[in-house]
């Protein structure tokens, strides 16, 4: 197959400034055809190539794929890296997911700065991811399916055999060896069941039916890739003073559906997981309509939004609040439940102490009096007149000495405790 060489030799040579290339090489025929003919490239292009090989651990014959991948990536004189994940889908998680979750996570620790990995997805599972995404209700985004080009890490993931159907794979592999994986025939899993039930009745009816949802993948991206224009334009309006703000007058100003958009894609932004179509509704209806002195949380497993006066928050999901203090060494700087506490030195005024001291963390309960110039104050006052959000509270961590409170990161330093010079001041970042 000339072309899918030449196809190849292009992709080589469109990535000038990537120093590595992988293959994802799972020992299947899919990978093995994309491994061979890539290799084959070496005579005529120069370029460092690698494969990858992740061992899930899920099959009884994984130890027998390592061995099978390591001797083929020998004949072709390509060093074969071989990773071990874990995969252990939580209650109502898919296992397919939570593999390829972790497969693509392992792979995007190894990319280097601008490296690349191809795999060796083709037009057959294009076809299938698109009515996958069609049975799970997706939207636009869901129903491109799989990109030819994305990032992953700090390089980049390809997949030059979108175009290629399994058939044309077939032929270039028929004197190959390559690995039969027995899952790939358990219906039980969805991808398995339209690829060995439903696509072959459709092809009855549309012969070319993978071309079409392939026509449908490419439609659909273009069309999110108009929509992410029209979010990045009304995230740049409702931008809060962090990235993770919104300011609620100009996003109420938006049409809800450009709200419902905006919020997806300020969320993709922040790396949280996105809420289903149901919990972005809450967003819009608890959220953003509730009154000034209300507190709203809509919450889903890995994210969060809050309102705190003009702006909506979000954030990943709160940890648990200590309940024990915690010993701290001053001045080092330590990773507290939320946030970071650092410290650095001021020319004037800060905390006062001996280096290496042993101090005390400790967490709000109630009725804490801070001695700040020259008066006792309210630490629930003093954190509500700052205008840190209500959820912040509880997790800024109150200072002590021998039981006596001398420090509140981002407020002060007790009056006791004030260098006249050139002291310490005390931060926490979250």
């Amino acid at each position: 197959m000339i072309s899918l060489r030449n196809h190849l030799s292009n992709i080589i040579h469109s990535y000038t400034s990537s120093k590595l290339f992988w293959v994802a090489y799972s020992g299947g025929m899919d990978s093995h055809v994309l491994l061979h003919a890539i290799a084959k490239l070496r005579d005529s292009v120069k370029f460092q190539l690698r494969a990858v090989h992740i061992n899930h651990g899920l099959n009884p014959q994984a130890d027998d794929w390592v061995n099978h991948c390591q001797h083929i990536c020998a004949e072709l004189a390509i060093v074969c890296e071989v990773i071990q994940v874990q995969v252990q889908p939580k209650p109502r998680e898919s296992l397919e997911a939570c593999a390829r979750t972790a497969r693509y996570h392992a792979i995007s620790q190894l990319l280097g700065n601008n490296d690349v990995v191809l795999t060796a997805q083709h037009a057959d599972d294009q076809a299938e991811t698109v009515l996958l995404q069609l049975l799970r209700g997706s939207g636009v985004a869901g129903l491109a399916a799989m990109p030819e080009k994305s990032s992953l890490g700090v390089g980049w993931l390809v997949r030059p055999l979108l175009n290629y159907s399994r058939s044309q794979l077939l032929e270039y592999a028929k004197h190959l060896t390559w690995i039969e994986d027995s899952s790939n025939t358990d219906t039980r899993f969805d991808r398995n069941f339209l690829r060995h039930k439903v696509i072959p009745l459709l092809t009855q009816r549309r012969i070319n039916i993978n071309k079409t949802l392939g026509r449908v993948a490419h439609h659909q991206a273009e069309a999110n890739e108009l929509i992410q224009i029209l979010a990045a334009q009304d995230l740049q309006s409702c931008i809060g003073k962090q990235s993770d703000q919104l300011f609620l007058p100009a996003l109420t100003k938006l049409a809800p559906i450009r709200q419902r958009n905006l919020l997806r894609f300020w969320l993709k932004q922040l790396n949280l997981p996105i809420p289903s179509t149901v919990q972005v509704q809450h967003i819009i209806n608890d959220v953003l309509t509730a009154r000034a002195d209300r507190q709203p949380l809509v919450k889903w497993q890995g994210g969060e939004v809050r309102r705190y006066q003009q702006h909506i928050f979000a954030m990943p999901n709160l940890p648990l609040l200590p309940t024990q203090d915690i010993n701290w060494l001053f001045p080092n700087p330590i990773e507290l439940p939320l946030g970071k506490l650092i410290l650095a030195k001021m020319p004037l005024g800060g905390l006062n102490l001996p280096i290496a001291t042993r101090l005390q963390i400790r967490f709000r309960k109630s009725g804490e009096i801070f001695q700040w110039h020259n008066h006792r104050h309210s630490v629930k006052k003093l954190l509500q007149n700052a205008k840190i959000p209500p959820w912040q509270r509880p997790f800024i961590p109150l200072i002590y000495l021998d039981n006596i409170l001398i420090a509140i990161p981002n407020i002060g330093v007790t009056d006791k405790f004030v260098e006249q010079g050139s002291g310490w001041q005390v931060s926490l970042i979250f």
